[in-house]
């Protein structure tokens, strides 16, 4: 067996500039999660800088050993530093082979020449550049890419099926030498459509991959695949897209002997957008009160924009920017019913409101000097975030009514001892009662998210998950109920 947690550190998101990300990987090996799932493209390389940088200190003051921890790491996007580089040698008139440009800042490549450049990086960012040093687990990353930018662009699909393998075919025969080399362990696909049904275009067939790994030999080492998995989308334990529609994914994986790591147990990606299988602590939400706050946050907004700061004679440059920035209170008003989730208005929060309010506040600390201005500035900012606040707390109580209907759910089927765990507790255990599932990814940027695991560790498996996953299909407008 290549693959022995049964939950592993998802590293999406982790960057090595940050020591609360380094505190919880940290955290986690010395207390037995010791799968660590990584990639060349997460936080443009600090992801598995920061794993790199653990794994050394802790093997060089002894309290584990490398044989201890098993690292998986995938190679493929070009983003960040890699899309740069890649355009580069284009200027250079040495590019990449077979590049899929998806789109301006993303790329996609898993031709040899590509894989061995990411490889040698990835293994010096890993620390296991030296002598002796290897990934234990290599899968190219969402490899169909390719059909989703053949199918952007009107090429016929049988043709393109065949290209799409064919490139497998080249990046798999290249693994394969990485192995004899022992720099590589094992390898494999992490893809996101790998469960879904075997008539889209960008569907990813197991079986295909298989019989591709086997033409190569029959001793090869395609050993691994990873894909989403939870409560909500479950088309890996329901579709059957494998062997003429006899089989599921994770059927077929377990009676060919591939170990299956699965992603994203607790974020649903639903119609509906993203769904947090968590549980939502939350204040009482009142309408008329947060309207008063909107109110007042966007007539505060106006007067500084159509009178304070036209007075002040500001240039053009910097009008343009403050308009562009303080646009809180009326991109609320117009919005703060149509979020839809809690998850969205946090991505929201994360990439539109928050990038904005800091280059406000930039602004004001560098080149506001009018003390009066600053104090009406100060009491504006200090409304927003109760206002944000606010609005966070009306989607979460949205999300609460969905967790209660998941809570119940759970309960109907799961045994007494565990009816006490929280809903992510639930979600995560109920997907690792999965035959056929051997590893649970979990991103854990808190330490808290890692005692949420730990609290797993003597948990008896979910003996009724096909009823909880029945049940949530059958009803899933009610799970996704948004009021």
């Amino acid at each position: 067996m290549i693959l022995k947690n049964k939950f592993g550190f998802g590293c999406y998101r982790i960057d090595n500039r940050i020591e609360e990300h380094v505190n919880s990987l940290t955290k986690a090996i010395l207390n037995g999660i010791r799968l660590i799932d990584t990639s060349a493209n997460y936080t443009d390389g600090r992801s598995e800088i920061l794993v790199g940088n653990v794994l050394c200190d802790l093997i060089e003051s002894k309290r584990i050993k490398r044989e201890d921890v098993t690292i998986v790491t995938k190679g493929g996007y070009m983003q960040g530093k890699n899309y740069q580089f890649a355009k580069k040698k284009i200027e250079q008139g040495n590019p990449f082979t077979d590049v899929v440009e998806y789109e301006d800042g993303l790329w996609h490549c898993i031709s040899p020449d590509y894989l061995e450049d990411q490889i040698n990086r990835q293994l010096y960012r890993l620390d296991q550049s030296a002598e002796g040093g290897y990934i234990d687990v290599y899968l190219l990353h969402n490899p169909e890419y390719y059909l989703s930018c053949a199918r952007k662009n009107a090429f016929e699909k049988e043709d393109a099926k065949k290209e799409y393998y064919s490139r497998i075919k080249k990046a798999f025969e290249f693994l394969e030498e990485k192995v004899k080399t022992g720099k590589i362990k094992y390898y494999g696909i992490s893809s996101n459509t790998f469960p879904g049904s075997d008539v889209t275009y960008d569907f990813t067939s197991l079986e295909k991959v298989i019989s591709i790994a086997e033409e190569i030999s029959p001793d090869n080492h395609f050993k691994v695949i990873q894909m989403p998995f939870n409560i909500i989308e479950s088309a890996a334990y329901f579709e059957k897209n494998q062997c003429d529609g006899e089989k599921t994914v994770l059927e077929l994986a377990e009676e060919k002997g591939i170990e299956v790591i699965t992603n994203r147990p607790l974020n649903a990606i639903t119609p509906g957008g993203l769904v947090r299988l968590a549980d939502f602590e939350h204040q009482k939400f009142y309408k008329e009160e947060y309207l008063k706050y909107l109110e007042v946050v966007e007539l505060m907004e106006d007067d500084f924009l159509r009178e304070r700061f036209q007075n002040e004679n500001l240039p053009e440059k910097d009008f343009e920017l403050l308009n562009a920035t303080m646009v809180t209170g009326r991109t609320l008003k117009n919005n703060w019913e149509s979020f839809g989730t809690i998850e969205h208005f946090n991505d929201m929060t994360e990439h539109f409101f928050a990038h904005r309010l800091n280059l406000l506040i930039d602004y004001f600390e560098e080149k506001v000097n009018d003390d009066d201005l600053v104090k009406q500035f100060d009491r504006y900012i200090k409304l927003v975030f109760k206002l944000l606040n606010m609005t966070s707390n009306y989607y979460k109580e949205i999300a609460d009514k969905r967790s209660i209907y998941l809570h119940a759910v759970f309960d109907e089927f799961l045994d007494r001892e565990q009816i006490e765990l929280t809903l992510s507790q639930k979600s995560i255990l109920t997907i690792s009662s999965v035959p056929g599932v051997k590893c649970v990814l979990v991103g854990a940027r808190k330490e808290k998210y890692i005692d949420d695991i730990l609290g797993l560790a003597r948990s008896q498996p979910v003996k009724h998950y096909e009823k909880i996953f029945s049940k949530i299909k059958q009803d899933i407008s009610i799970a996704l109920k948004d009021n």
